[in-house]
């Protein structure tokens, strides 16, 4: 179904623009214009889960939600929701034809070629609410063509994508920025300081009114087993009181709370307690500190339990082992792309680590070796071996003590393990 898009001619070199697409939606009678409200979601970590949340609390409420988010883990269609519903194999093939024939053979990445057929898909389809999620940064994004949006959503910015971004925070934070649209409400999470000046200097040009989560949030901890945390959750006039999460770790309440603080700011739904407690513990996002299922992955590391997630920057590190402290000394198993910083992430991982197996990254992907992956983490002091599959390194782990076995390092890696391991994303 995607070979059309692999024949498409490339760009000589990648490059952040959003001309591509607003060439062919132009084509397409500009479907971007007829969305249902557009809530756009950019950041460093934690963009997916905030998306995540936000669809679960609004169709908690009764509402059809389209959307749009990336990359996928298992099948192409994850990245199309439409009214609420992955979208079908023959709509999206109707869809790549519309896009492939409005295009007229100019330079096409495949996520360009998606987001235009995922705003085509939008504006032939009834709903309530469309979510957007950013690809990459934000002001040159491909998806950020909208004129006009109900929110914009900031999530923690951190270094990422540095070649691309920028290697300072204030240069990545101004990318982000980018997705701010004159008179529509700002709402960010807690921001390092330079951060948020750069953010809000975006918004008072552009008129947007900006708001601080950190202003409004609060959150009293009810239950530390880390099985079933739980918490008092106030997020502006709203209060939940001893409310448990759909997703696995302390900073998905963060999470939950901006997606809750985004919804109120968008006028689009009038929220109600119970309505918001139902959507957080019913919400589900794959290789998000995700709990693995019995199968072929699980029953290689017998007797523990094997959890996947696909964060691949240090501040996801950070978030991670506060998690896994509870389980520590954990056994891992990593791959990496070559563009992310191991160093960064091991350090931030490395109080939690017991062992570290380091494997290969699946198929023709770009990924540290894992000898140089070893070589990082013992010059950190870790325990860590390299194999060359998967299963090798899984077979390490399983000698190991620990009751848990971490997976980490990509969302590729995540996709093709829960992919091996019988697990399906509905």
């Amino acid at each position: 179904m995607l070979s059309a898009f692999d024949a498409l001619p490339k760009p000589a070199s990648f490059k952040l623009t959003t001309e591509p697409v607003r060439r062919v939606l132009e084509a397409l009678g500009r479907p971007q214009d007829r969305l249902p409200p557009v809530i756009h979601i950019a950041g460093t970590n934690g963009k997916g889960s905030t998306t995540a949340f936000m669809r679960a609390i609004a169709e908690a409420h009764g509402l059809k939600v389209h959307v749009d988010t990336s990359p996928h883990l298992i099948k192409v269609n994850e990245r199309i929701r439409l009214a609420g519903e992955l979208i079908s194999d023959e709509a999206l093939r109707a869809l790549m034809e519309r896009v492939l024939d409005a295009n007229a053979g100019e330079p096409l990445s495949f996520f360009e070629g998606m987001t235009c057929a995922a705003y085509l898909a939008f504006s032939e389809t009834p709903a309530d609410l469309t979510l957007v999620e950013v690809g990459l940064g934000g002001r040159f994004d491909s998806t950020n063509v909208f004129d006009k949006v109900a929110v914009s959503v900031i999530t923690p910015i951190d270094y990422d994508h540095k070649d691309f971004l920028g290697f300072h925070l204030c240069q990545i934070a101004w990318e982000k920025a980018g997705i701010i649209k004159a008179d529509a409400p700002v709402v960010t999470a807690s921001q390092a300081r330079e951060v948020e000046r750069t953010l809000r200097a975006e918004a008072v040009y552009r008129g947007a009114p900006f708001f601080r989560l950190e202003d409004v949030a609060g959150y009293e901890v009810t239950s530390h087993d880390p099985a079933d945390m739980r918490m008092t959750l106030t997020v502006d006039e709203l209060e939940l009181e001893d409310v448990g999460l759909g997703l696995y770790g302390v900073h998905q309440f963060s999470n939950a709370a901006l997606a809750i603080y985004a919804l109120q700011k968008s006028g689009v739904v009038s929220l109600k307690t119970d309505k918001v407690k139902a959507g957080l513990m019913a919400v589900d996002w794959p290789a998000r500190l995700q709990t693995l299922k019995d199968g072929p992955v699980t029953q290689m590391l017998p007797g523990k339990k094997v959890v996947v997630d696909g964060g691949h920057n240090p501040h996801a590190a950070v978030a991670i082992a506060q998690t896994m402290v509870a389980h520590a000394p954990v056994s891992v198993a990593i791959a990496m792309l070559k563009v992310k910083d191991a160093g960064e992430y091991l350090k931030n991982l490395g109080p939690v680590i017991g062992h570290l197996a380091c494997i290969p990254m699946p198929g023709d992907r770009n990924g540290h070796d894992p000898a140089h992956l070893k070589a990082v983490a013992e010059k950190l002091g870790l325990s860590a071996s390299a194999h060359d599959s998967l299963d090798a390194g899984l077979e390490r782990l399983a000698y190991e003590k620990s009751d848990l076995a971490f997976l980490c390092g990509s969302l590729y890696l995540a996709g093709d393990i829960l992919r091996r391991n019988g697990e399906e994303v509905s």
